[in-house]
């Protein structure tokens, strides 16, 4: 994650699996990995989180949490 963070890009996609995906946003959040042995992030498989970063204050949060509207057939 560090190596992410530091790349200059502002807008960066990180596909990953489940497990993963419930480190980065601990990680992003500043929550120890091991805290999540009791609390959880419930993620679907193709789901959209967006994680994001406030320019001023530098604050991070998280403004979609598993999002499967791009999946919805009609």
């Amino acid at each position: 994650m560090d190596s992410i963070l530091q790349d200059p890009a502002r807008h960066k996609i990180i596909v990953t699996h489940g497990g993963t995906a419930q480190v980065v946003i601990a990680y992003w959040l500043g929550i120890p990995a091991k805290s999540l042995t009791h609390a959880a992030f419930h993620l679907e498989s193709g789901s959209i989180s967006h994680l994001i970063q406030d320019d001023y204050f530098h604050n991070r949060s998280i403004r979609t949490l598993n999002s499967v509207k791009h999946l919805a057939t009609s």
